[in-house]
């Protein structure tokens, strides 16, 4: 047979062999219709172009087969396994001391050769190149003895390898549709001058903080890594001095390497990559502000839409008193969303705008609820139901050009055209969660090692010592050893504001919850090389809210 003949059970023939040898040393392998071998046989295998007998089950019980020098197979079946394995064993040793022998008589007769050389050159000293010369004979003769593996293979020989050129470039990262998100503002209509002697600029009255990422409804996947922005004014950056999520380690201006030598600025500009475009991908945006209590009691102000400048000093008055107290921990406070694509080639929805800021539900905050969410987007009368606070987030889309230039990775690497010291912010490429799919598989040109660590929800059984703790903060830190005094390692990415690495992570606290549910996304940095020890750890602790100047209650209770 040949590779390209199928072989079935209705292949095979019943034949009888009889093994001969020649007067040369080689072997035939002659087969007959019946048991009289003293006519002529059907057919003979000469195993000296045999290059080998291996077992071959996938067509037949018991089968093995005989691979010849022209690329041929004879395939044979034996009717049990221990016939099968004699007929093996005995095939592979004939072909063995074939190629011994061959060996032998062509070592011995170059061998003869050299000494009728030797014994003329003994008379001038040169009697050791002669077993040097015969060495590399031996060499030689291993050397063309060897079998080219690629030849057992028939599959390999039907490859065309002539119209390869010879110049192979390397591999380049494909990336998918690229989207510019571009960040320019966020304002509510409750709005103040935040300095006491009101000379300052009328802005929001408290710090929030805006989590950008791309949500895939049609199959019900997140599938980016989440974008943080502080559009805050600097002046209301300032109400959460001495507070910086993680680290009280020295502000590097917005968190990048200082080698990068940027100017100080906070990122408000991400780049997205789709690599499955269509028109159910949503752009989704959570904000989040300073713990402060119930997220209903919190909307409220925000919801009316009187302009009252009493208000307004309330809630900054409220919000001052939690940002020196509480100004490391976020609650979820409100959503909005806008689609990306047109349509499953890619084409940009420019126009759309981001919906109305529809307030964070407590029992609402997973991403399979945000599924739901979405699914109702296009319904008037769905959305209408939803409770909308008063102001409104600008963020826009564009393409991306393929050279653009200050742009970083998603490990703050700084890529091609990156300008020191230049103008504007830098461009933050933000990490595509690409389906396990096949074509969308593709090798890595950059080194990564990110882990994330999404806490989904915690819940107790009843236990009266938790009955206490109902503001519960989730302490996330990456450790390398168990000992007591041993350190968290400093390699969890840090939140706009902070430096690039800290150690620690916080999930956003929800009020007076003893079984909360969380969204929030934790990126890791994992080192190099990891062992057993290396582990997560995560602390639990209940956040007072209260600012009970005469109890003097601890803020972390764990």
């Amino acid at each position: 047979m040949n590779s390209a003949i199928s072989v079935t059970m209705r292949s095979f023939k019943r034949r009888y062999f009889h093994l001969a040898q020649l007067g040369d040393g080689s072997y035939n392998l002659n087969f007959y219709k019946d048991e009289n071998t003293s006519k002529e046989p059907k057919g003979t295998i000469f195993l000296d172009s045999c290059m080998g007998v291996v077992q071959n089950s996938k067509v037949r019980r018991f089968a093995f087969e005989l691979k010849m020098q022209d690329k041929s197979t004879f395939l044979l079946a034996a009717d049990s396994e221990a016939e099968m394995e004699e007929w093996i064993s005995t095939l592979n040793k004939i072909l063995h001391s074939s190629f011994e022998q061959a060996m032998q008589e062509k070592r011995n007769g170059d061998l003869n050769d050299d000494e009728d050389h030797g014994k003329a050159e003994i008379s001038s000293g040169s009697f050791p190149d002669n077993f040097q010369t015969a060495r590399d004979i031996e060499s030689k003769m291993r050397s063309e003895a060897r079998l080219k593996l690629f030849t057992l293979d028939p599959d390999t020989q039907k490859l065309d390898f002539s119209g390869i050129e010879p110049d192979v470039r390397p591999f380049e990262e494909k990336f998918g549709k690229r989207v510019l998100v571009s960040c320019h503002n966020l304002s509510f209509n409750l709005q103040g001058c935040i300095t006491e002697n009101e000379k300052g600029p009328t802005t929001n009255v408290e710090p929030f903080y805006v989590v950008l990422s791309l949500f895939d409804v049609q199959n019900s996947r997140k599938i980016s890594a989440d974008f943080h922005v502080d559009l805050n004014h600097p002046m209301v950056r300032q109400m959460t001095c001495g507070h910086v999520s993680g680290s009280n380690l020295e502000i590097i201006g917005d968190g990048l390497p200082e080698g990068l030598g940027l100017a100080p600025h906070y990122p408000t500009q991400g780049v997205f990559s789709v690599t499955c475009p269509h028109p159910e991908i949503f752009l989704v945006a959570r904000i989040e502000k300073v713990l402060q209590g119930g997220i209903t009691h919190c909307t409220e102000p925000y919801m009316k839409s009187s302009d009252s400048t009493k208000v307004a000093q309330k809630v900054l008055k409220n919000a001052k008193t939690a940002c020196s107290r509480l100004g490391q921990y976020r609650m979820p406070f409100a959503w909005a969303a806008r689609s990306v694509f047109k349509d499953a080639s890619g084409t940009l929805e420019k126009i759309a705008r981001f919906s109305a800021l529809y307030r964070q539900d407590s029992s609402k905050l997973s991403d399979e609820d945000m599924f739901k969410l979405l699914s109702d987007f296009r319904k008037p009368e769905k959305m209408a139901k939803l409770p909308v606070l008063l102001g409104s987030i600008d963020v826009t889309i564009d393409s991306v050009a393929p050279d653009v230039p200050n742009c970083v990775t998603s490990s703050y690497i700084p890529m091609r055209n990156f300008e020191k010291n230049g103008p504007g912010s830098a461009l933050l490429e933000v990490e595509e969660f690409v389906p396990c799919i096949a074509k969308c598989a593709q090798p890595f040109t950059i080194y990564k090692n990110h882990l994330y660590v999404y806490p989904k929800h915690l819940k107790y059984d009843g236990q009266k010592s938790f009955a206490k703790a109902r503001n519960i903060a989730v302490c996330v830190e990456f450790k390398d050893s168990d000992d007591d005094e041993a350190q968290p390692l400093k390699c969890i990415y840090g939140r706009p504001r902070g430096p690039l690495f800290t150690k620690q992570a916080y999930a956003a606290v929800l009020h007076h919850q003893q079984n909360p549910e969380f969204y929030d996304e934790i990126k890791i940095e994992l080192p190099t090389q990891l062992h057993e020890k290396h582990h997560l750890l995560f602390n639990f602790y209940h956040v007072s809210c209260e600012n009970n100047s005469k109890k003097k209650d601890a803020v972390e209770t764990p």
